[in-house]
């Protein structure tokens, strides 16, 4: 700098000329930084905004067809189950339609909760009956669903709970909707260190290599929300051989036996 402060001053009347003129330069190049800077934070809070917007649509697709396309579906089967039992059971038929004013109100609630920025407000107390509860709304007398659920549910915070309920039961309802099993077997085990789960069918199955280049939303979500948990979902099938999903979450705990985030 002394030596290019020489040079101007050399080529000007005075110094205090040369001065000027060095320091414009230094304002100058400083400016120009500080642009570029500023150019290339704005583009980083751009890309911040355009991926939190992705993962909020992609969020929003989760609870829809999650929460309010399984209270929709779950009413349309039970109603069909109705018309269909109505000729030769009134009681049951009754039953049916019981079933499907409850699925409404059910979509009605989450409905609520999802125009209250999707944070759900009655999160699963209780994973083995909110389980047993769906299983119920979606019997049928051709197919066997059993469910074995073991460990203590303590071990997992309840949004643990909640996320791995929406997924059982998004396998669950694929298996039961699309495969057409005659036996299915849900599965739910909770230890200090994992939440494991499984949903095993003996349905006509699929090509996972099909389902993942023209999958609909149920496989992504399912996915996603285990993903969001630090776990992962796998998926096994093959066509005319069932199905088999499993899940794995990691519990993680602090020292002194203290579940952590």
């Amino acid at each position: 700098m002394r030596h290019l402060t020489r040079r101007i001053a050399a080529e000007y009347e005075s110094p205090a000329d040369a001065i000027a003129l060095a320091i414009g330069g230094m304002e100058e190049s400083l400016s120009q930084r500080v642009r570029e800077s500023a150019e290339g934070y704005h583009g980083f809070l751009l890309n911040q905004v355009q991926e939190a917007q992705e993962d909020e649509r992609r969020r929003i697709a989760r609870e829809l067809h999650d929460r309010i396309g399984h209270g929709v579906s779950v009413a349309h089967q039970q109603l069909a189950l109705s018309e269909a039992y109505r000729p030769v059971d009134a009681a049951r038929a009754s039953a049916k339609i019981g079933l499907v004013q409850q699925a409404i109100q059910e979509t009605m609630e989450n409905l609520r909760q999802i125009t209250t920025e999707l944070h759900p407000q009655i999160p699963v107390r209780s994973l083995e009956k909110s389980l047993i509860g769906f299983i119920e709304t979606v019997e049928d007398d051709e197919v066997s669903v059993r469910l074995d659920v073991s460990g203590d549910e303590s071990w997992a915070w309840p949004r643990v709970l909640d996320e791995t309920f929406l997924i059982v039961r998004e396998a669950l309802r694929n298996a039961l909707g699309h495969g057409r099993p005659k036996n299915v077997l849900v599965r739910v085990n909770i230890a200090p260190h994992e939440l494991s789960a499984l949903v095993q069918d003996n349905g006509s199955g699929f090509d996972p290599a099909e389902t993942r280049e023209h999958g609909g939303v149920g496989l992504t979500s399912m996915r996603e929300r285990a993903e969001l948990l630090g776990g992962r979902v796998l998926i096994s099938s093959e066509a005319g051989s069932g199905c088999l999903v499993e899940l794995f979450v990691p519990l993680k705990r602090r020292a002194g036996g203290q579940r952590d985030d």
